[in-house]
């Protein structure tokens, strides 16, 4: 699926997630997660029976229309600070945990704390149309 970059604020995309979960019923399929990777394996701590390693954490926020409608994804993706704990690296599938929109806000979407990459995936041109199209209504709703 490809990727393109876009000019949208998180803020913006925050207040359509709150604005839609006011709607019944809801527009937006959305998840909130938070990613772990092994940020250096010669870091760790023992503490009792347990190895914690120093693990990188990289928020991700998607939102796309309900049922996979338009064709397209929006996602932002934050990095977060390293902390210690457990990681399999060798489990065969992602270290990832759901969290809710609060939680991604709070944690990644914090002044000075780095970049937030907003990307949109479409599946061709004419889910990226949808998309465009989509936003204008979102802005020129916002306006109002």
């Amino acid at each position: 699926m490809p990727e393109y970059e876009v000019d949208v604020l998180p803020g913006e995309v925050l207040q359509w997630i709150r604005e839609d979960s006011r709607r019944k019923p809801q527009r937006l399929w959305v998840r909130a997660s938070k990613e772990f990777r092994l940020e250096d394996e010669s870091v760790a701590a023992r503490t009792g029976e347990d190895e914690l390693d120093l693990v990188a954490a990289t928020g991700l926020l998607e939102i796309s229309p309900q049922g996979g409608r338009g064709g397209w994804t929006l996602q932002l993706r934050a990095e977060g600070t390293a902390e210690l704990r457990p990681f399999e690296e060798d489990n065969g599938e992602e270290d990832r945990d759901d969290i809710t929109v609060d939680s991604f806000e709070s944690e990644f979407l914090v002044p000075e704390h780095g970049e937030v990459e907003i990307t949109l995936l479409a599946d061709d041109a004419a889910a990226r149309q949808r998309f465009q199209r989509w936003l204008r209504r979102r802005r020129a709703s916002a306006q109002r």
